[in-house]
């Protein structure tokens, strides 16, 4: 993107200001436009980002791909490959792109989100007060709040209590008032948070850690109690959180940790076992939180296998956590047999927590676990797949098929390769094709094409002309389909594409030396399409038929 920042800066506040006025914080439609342009954004899925002049022109990898222009004098004038004839996800996801060149994009939404609601900035204010009166109705001092704050202290236990007294600070009901905000509103409570926290290097790290442990413990506790339901897209404050987990562990890693850490370190293993034992918290919760500080911070087999012991004498309140965590233990210390006891146990959710172990093992180069996963999640992947909507169930195989090693797994068992593509169909489309060209198994990808349906433009761009050049023979009936498609069509461009057609099954049938086919398949479409003059004619012109 060659362009200067202050240029870049320039050009993008008269864009935002249009966007701002086009789409209302009140209407669901605008929410969602925003909602699903940031997470496009997040993923990564905005990719070739080139400005000239007052356009921009970039692809988004949505459920089908994308291409758009954006122009910064006329936004709304923009172009967007996708059905959408408004101002669209994809639009949305590369104005984001650009703008966090520029300010940061959180910002942005807030502005944005402030829109709702200008005439009631007062009133909000005047309530937030009202909250702030004490049991007499009057305004409390600064004094009182500072003397109800602790202070920090210097044990596990008293780190705990202060972080209760933070939060009390914190307005919760934000997160159900403005759900749309809420991984927003959640980084605020941390930066705030790690406002407190030590002046000294080496502490840093812990708080930081203890910080977001406890924030992900009682934000979640707190939800639920509520009753707030969280969309797919909300539950991305939990990755931030995490994020911010895995940071402080990295942090906590460069160095030997120091004797004091012990008592915080055995302070959140206890911490560990009573969220582990409520039955408030969510499972989904849980589980990652769970999962990450075993993996992460308690790696001693003798800690792993006490908690294998712990979990199995255990009343159960949360049948599903409980099987979770018991499997994990089992895949750290590389049981696998009792790893397949508990997968039985699992079921189907199986595939709905492997995320966090198929990325951590095999990243992590610890391939036999990994692959104990993967062949457990292929009998229970259809199932899944069945509880997601069409773009979920894309974003997840997309997703899936990325964070596998398939040059081992091909290698492994390139078996259990094909069995796993075939069965996340029609989701996983592009990698099966794209499996089946590279294996060479070019009978499949021709019965994969019949069950897709694709035009034969498509096909060429996606391994037909392998097909063709290796098998010719197998290509023929997709030639054949296609004279037949494109004559029916009725219109002189048709025409010229079937005879295009036809001379590519004139010369399969030279490279396989059967001319004698071609001798009769060439009178057959002939007579059998004779009424057709501007066919006829087009056979004459591509000399197909003597003139």
């Amino acid at each position: 993107m060659s362009i200067r920042i202050q240029e870049l800066k320039d050009r993008l506040l008269p864009m935002s200001q249009s966007i701002q006025g086009e789409l209302d914080p009140n209407q669901d439609e605008s929410k969602n436009v925003v909602s699903k342009g940031l997470l496009l954004f997040r993923q990564n899925l905005v990719s070739n980002v080139k400005v000239r002049d007052e356009e921009v022109t970039a692809e988004v990898q949505d459920v089908t791909p994308v291409t758009l222009e954006l122009n910064f004098s006329f936004p709304l004038l923009s172009k967007c490959s996708c059905p959408q004839d408004k101002w669209c996800r994809h639009q949305m996801a590369t104005f984001f792109m650009l703008y966090n060149k520029v300010g940061r994009v959180s910002e942005w939404i807030q502005n944005w989100r402030s829109q709702s609601q200008p005439s009631s900035q007062e009133t909000q204010s005047l309530d937030d007060l009202l909250k702030k009166h004490n049991s007499t109705g009057a305004l409390r001092k600064a004094s009182d709040l500072l003397n109800e704050r602790k202070t920090r202290g210097n044990t596990p236990e008293e780190w705990w209590q202060f972080f209760d007294s933070i939060l009390k600070q914190e307005d919760l009901e934000l997160l159900e008032r403005q759900p749309y905000l809420m991984d927003v509103l959640v980084q605020n409570i941390t930066k705030r948070f790690m406002k407190e926290a030590p002046f000294e290097r080496e502490w840093k790290p812990l708080y930081q850690l203890f910080a977001t442990f406890y924030l992900s413990i009682h934000i979640d506790l707190y939800l639920q109690k509520r009753n707030v339901e969280l969309s797919r897209e909300q539950y991305s404050m939990y990755d931030f959180l995490l994020g911010e987990m895995e940071d402080a562990v990295e942090k906590l890693s460069i160095h030997a940790m120091p004797f004091s850490f012990d008592p915080y370190i055995a302070f959140l293993k206890k911490q560990t076992v009573e969220m582990s034992d409520s039955a408030e918290n969510s499972t989904m919760m849980k589980a990652e939180v769970y999962r990450f500080l075993w993996y992460y911070l308690f790696k001693q087999k003798s800690w792993r296998r006490e908690e294998v012991a712990r979990l199995e004498e255990s009343s159960a309140q949360d049948a599903t956590f409980y099987n979770v965590a018991i499997l994990h233990q089992h895949l750290l210390l590389e049981d696998l047999n009792k790893a397949g006891e508990v997968v039985d146990e699992l079921g189907t959710e199986l595939v709905a927590f492997s995320e966090f172990w198929l990325r951590k093992f095999f990243v992590g180069k610890r391939y036999e676990v990994g692959f104990f996963l993967v062949r457990n999640i292929l009998s229970r992947m259809p199932d899944h797949l069945e509880t997601l909507d069409y773009y979920e169930a894309t974003r997840f195989v997309r997703w899936f098929v990325r964070i596998l090693p398939m040059d081992w797994l091909m290698e492994k068992d390139s078996s259990l390769v094909n069995e796993l593509l075939l069965s996340m169909l029609p989701y996983s489309f592009f990698s099966y094709n794209e499996y089946l060209i590279s294996a060479k198994a070019y009978r499949e990808w021709v019965e994969l094409q019949r069950y897709m349906s694709y035009s034969i433009q498509e096909m060429e761009g996606m391994g037909l002309r392998d097909v063709t050049k290796e098998a010719p023979e197998l290509a023929l009936p997709i030639y054949y389909a296609g004279v037949i498609t494109a004559i029916d069509q009725k219109n002189r461009d048709s025409y010229k594409l079937a005879v295009r057609y036809m001379k590519k099954i004139r010369t399969i049938y030279k490279k396989t030396k059967k001319t004698d086919k071609w001798d009769v398949y060439l009178p057959y479409i002939l007579d059998k399409y004779k009424r057709l003059r501007a066919f006829q004619e087009e056979c004459r012109k591509g000399k197909l038929i003597d003139a």
